[in-house]
């Protein structure tokens, strides 16, 4: 099957501080509704995922998709396939299941540009991959709740020291021959994004991450969307076709400034300041826009983060991302081409977790498709019956949900019922 985006593009934002108040007030103060918001937790154990999480559910509601990152720390795959990170995976799943939310699953990601432990083994990514898709299964998530990704860099990229976020990184020459017992030459070979890749079981869709900077060439010179994943010395986006999943992105973002010269914090920030670098950066989203359209990717999800705070902090030059930064007042025209250029319209993203929107209680809510039928049989007669006493009616579906018939259609609508019905009483 050949997935290609019947409409344009979905367009997202990632939250520049990872918290809900961002994203609320971004959605206010420009008019916006953001159909999915991202959140990285990178490292894990710095944040409080599951209290965010309920966070979420009650400030954002479950009538989103949430893109979420968790990666396991410093753990190498092999540690991860090992179970040694199971407790923080057990107790995201179970809240993802408890709250309802449909969740685009990133974790363990870029592992082609071996920055990160886990890059060393293809073999023990692809066991630690499926290690935890199956226990994500275990604790009964079903591609109803939650869909894995499988996230690459932008092109193979070794290290010329142990993976890490501040290892130098080399250029890739040319795949691993096999040869030398599959002992790298550093110089020479790497691993592929697709020496990495799980069985297909175990991968519903193919994102990719790419930044528009100079470090990420070898010649300091902006490129393109196209001259970054369409380039010809790696053909990134001609390979992930291949895998005939969905194309996602789930990082992409730009500077406004164009570092030609050996970093200056005054040049810099008064460079910052133009007109020009301003529609230099508007021309890249541009830019960004007709590629997704161009090559059916179904979303993106922008890395609205801008580390350098309008370049007052010098030592993260290159980092000025932001296209929307409500606590600086900056925003970029080009976000409304984007914004513009993509379609609301969740169909396409809720068929991959065959799921649709139905009325329960009033309310648009998610459902499995095969249980919406049920549900729109089942709520109306017990109302009916329970005289539309919300009490009543919440109490008989708990009692349902009790002693389940193991017919998944109907259960899969009980449940449904049962939980806005509940939600309902609880508030009360």
């Amino acid at each position: 099957m050949i997935f290609n985006s019947t409409q344009a593009f979905l367009f997202w934002l990632k939250s520049s501080d990872n918290t809900i108040e961002n994203i609320e007030t971004i959605e206010k103060t420009y008019n916006l509704y953001l159909p999915l918001v991202g959140f990285i937790y990178d490292p894990r154990e710095q944040q409080d995922v599951i209290w965010n999480l309920k966070e979420m559910e009650e400030k954002l509601w479950n009538q989103r998709i949430y893109h979420i990152t968790i990666s396991p720390n410093q753990y190498s795959a092999k540690d991860v396939a090992d179970w040694k990170f199971d407790e923080q995976y057990t107790a995201f799943f179970n809240t993802i299941k408890e709250l309802n939310l449909k969740v685009i699953f990133r974790t363990m990601h870029e592992m082609n540009g071996w920055r990160y432990p886990r890059s060393s083994n293809p073999n023990d990514f692809k066991n630690a991959r499926n290690h935890v898709r199956n226990l994500s299964r275990n604790l009964w998530l079903t591609k109803n709740d939650i869909l894995f990704d499988f996230s690459l860099n932008h092109r193979d990229m070794p290290t010329l020291e142990t993976p890490s976020q501040n290892a130098k990184l080399i250029e890739c020459i040319t795949p691993l021959t096999g040869k030398n017992n599959n002992i790298l030459n550093y110089e020479k070979e790497c691993y592929r994004f697709e020496d990495y890749y799980p069985w297909d079981k175990y991968v519903d869709i193919i994102w990719v991450t790419f930044y528009n900077r100079w470090k990420a060439t070898s010649d300091r010179k902006r490129k393109t969307p196209e001259g970054t994943l369409s380039n010809t010395n790696w053909n990134t986006i001609r390979r992930m076709k291949k895998f005939n999943k969905p194309l996602f992105i789930d990082e992409v973002g730009t500077t406004a400034v164009r570092y030609q010269w050996k970093f200056d914090q005054e040049i810099s920030r008064a460079i910052y300041n133009t007109t020009w670098a301003d529609e230099r950066k508007n021309k890249w989203l541009k830019q960004l826009s007709q590629y997704l359209t161009n090559n059916q990717f179904i979303w993106a999800v922008y890395f609205n983060v801008d580390y350098t705070y309008g370049l007052q902090y010098p030592s993260l030059w290159e980092t000025d991302r932001a296209i929307i930064n409500p606590s600086l007042n900056k925003f970029y025209d080009g976000f409304r081409d984007l914004y513009s250029s993509s379609k609301v319209d969740l169909k396409n993203i809720l068929d991959l977790f065959w799921i649709a929107t139905v009325k329960i209680n009033g309310k648009d809510c998610y459902a499995p498709k095969e249980a919406i039928k049920n549900i729109t049989f089942i709520e109306p007669i017990v109302n009916d019956y329970f005289s539309w006493d919300k009490k009543k009616i919440s109490d008989f579906y708990k009692k349902l949900l009790e002693k389940p018939s193991w017919q998944k259609k109907f259960d899969d609508a009980i449940s449904s019922l049962a939980r806005e019905y509940t939600k309902e009483e609880t508030i009360n």
